[in-house]
């Protein structure tokens, strides 16, 4: 009689180890790019972060899927370990808000005592940024309506709303460049156009991040690995995803209408 283990042990890979080495690597390439104008770095470190990722990912599916490691309490233990990373990524993201209220409540007299600083022409809160508020407040809607719909069995209609919830993000996602593009502003003008651009830049990238976490579920429903009963890697992508929403909502408030 096989002994049920109440947890996954978990194989040697070197994944985790090169993924922790492409973060960095995409960190300083981050850096000289700015620093230097030398986009070869971070092209190069980028695509090692890709790689490993995927290839950690296809592990972690072929555990789950294939292999039947994963049962119900190591998934109480992914979903603890999901909670954790969001919780880390508030408190990233209430360092931002900090810093802006701060410089906000006393503008240094460099900047002309004011806040936002003299000569800084902010966005309209009711043009693009509005606009990108209602695509993402309507993506949470369409991903809640896949979350639904898979419960209920109905993969037709979770497909539908996932595709949807794509094209939302990816929208939201074009918008911000072009707001980008017609900024009036840059990242070395201000105490200002940094901490703007380090917020809405970050808060951009983890839309993009949630989005390939959102594909790669779209990937899985079309080739049914994804049921009612397992459905852990979807449930933690739609956290992710709410949680991309509320900081969202939270940086319009704060960046766009209470900063203008």
């Amino acid at each position: 009689m096989k002994k049920f283990i109440p947890f996954h042990l978990v194989n040697l890979s070197p994944w985790p180890l090169l993924t922790s080495f492409s973060i960095l690597s995409f960190a300083l390439g981050v850096v000289i790019m700015v620093r230097s104008f030398n986009v070869y770095p971070f092209l190069v470190s980028l695509f090692l972060l890709f790689f490993s990722s995927f290839l950690w990912g296809r592990d972690i599916h072929r555990e789950s899927c294939y292999e039947g490691s994963h049962n119900e309490e190591a998934g109480v233990g992914f979903k603890i370990g999901m909670i954790f990373f969001i919780i880390s990524e508030c408190f990233f993201f209430l360092g931002m808000f900090w810093g802006y209220l701060h410089l906000a409540e006393a503008p240094a007299i460099e900047i002309g005592g004011v806040w936002p600083p003299v000569g800084v022409v902010t966005f309209d809160p009711m043009g693009i940024p509005f606009l990108n508020t209602i695509l993402l407040v309507s993506s949470g809607i369409s991903v809640t309506w896949c979350h639904h719909s898979m419960e209920l069995g109905d993969f037709k209609s979770s497909v539908l709303s996932l595709s949807l919830t794509l094209l939302l993000g990816l929208s939201f996602t074009m918008f911000q460049l072009l707001e980008y593009y017609v900024c009036t502003f840059t990242f070395s003008c201000s105490s200002y156009s940094s901490i703007y651009f380090m917020g809405t830049g970050f808060h951009g990238l983890h839309v993009l991040i949630g989005s390939i976490l959102l594909l790669i579920c779209l990937f899985r429903f079309s080739n049914l690995y994804i049921s009612p009963n397992r459905s852990l890697g979807f449930e933690c992508s739609v956290w992710y995803w709410h949680f991309v929403d509320i900081v969202w909502f939270c940086l319009y408030l704060v960046f766009y209408w209470w900063g203008v």
